[in-house]
């Protein structure tokens, strides 16, 4: 009994372990594509900068495509868990959860001045493309809550259509904040962004709505950010 406990103790340490060195692989290509283009950067490259051995490497991912396609399968990850939980929050205020929103698809939105993204679009549209559906179908869903919920609060105005709003919304996103069009601008994707969410807000607030986002105060905290 107590051999059968230390062995699968043994199987579950090695279990982790590997999924960490799978993480830090992907965390650390992803940095390097961000910064040289996934195209630059070779299989080598990525373990020499890691500290492991090609045969490591190669255990945990065939190819940089592998490594690609799990980089953007836990991005997605990432931003399904944040803007769902974010949305299910029937505690937070609604101003604080449109600000967190905000901020957060800000930050996800900066990540299209990275030369991986130019990267995608050149040498891998089947990547691509899958980040662009990704996008319209969750900026879609997402938008859609996140507007009914402000109505039923009292934050925005009843009387909108909230259908015409988030096809705009989709629309804006998809093409505006691309690189090509981002290299015709003299602004960031990030401040992009902030100028199409300026647009779409300021025109459905109520006066109540208005009065309390414009007076809200972002302060630190252990969560990230919070609004009072």
């Amino acid at each position: 009994m107590v051999e059968l406990l230390l062995k699968e103790n043994e199987t579950r340490l090695m279990m982790n372990n590997e999924i960490e060195i799978k993480k830090r692989i992907t965390l650390k290509a992803e940095e390097m594509f961000n910064k040289y283009g996934c195209t630059k950067v070779t299989m080598e490259e990525l373990a020499e900068s890691l500290g492991i051995s090609k045969k490591t490497l190669y255990k945990h991912f065939a190819n940089k495509e592998h490594v690609l396609k799990e980089i953007i399968y836990s991005n997605k990850c990432a931003v399904d868990s944040f803007i769902e939980t974010l949305l299910a929050d029937d505690s937070m205020e609604f101003i604080e959860k449109l600000k967190r929103f905000m901020k957060f698809i800000a930050n996800q939105t900066s990540k299209m001045d990275s030369l991986l993204i130019t990267d995608l679009m050149k040498n891998h549209p089947d990547f691509w493309n899958d980040i662009q559906e990704f996008r319209n179908k969750k900026a879609h869903s997402n938008l859609s809550t996140l507007l009914q919920q402000g109505i039923k609060n009292g934050i925005f105005r009843k009387d909108i259509h909230a259908d015409v709003l988030v096809l705009g919304y989709v629309g804006a996103i998809h093409n505006l904040i691309t690189p090509e069009t981002l290299a015709e601008l003299p602004i960031s994707a990030n401040q992009v962004f902030k100028e199409l969410m300026k647009i779409l807000f300021e025109g459905i607030f109520t006066p109540e709505g208005r009065k309390k986002y414009k007076t809200s105060i972002i302060v630190k905290d252990n969560y990230g950010e919070t609004i009072i």
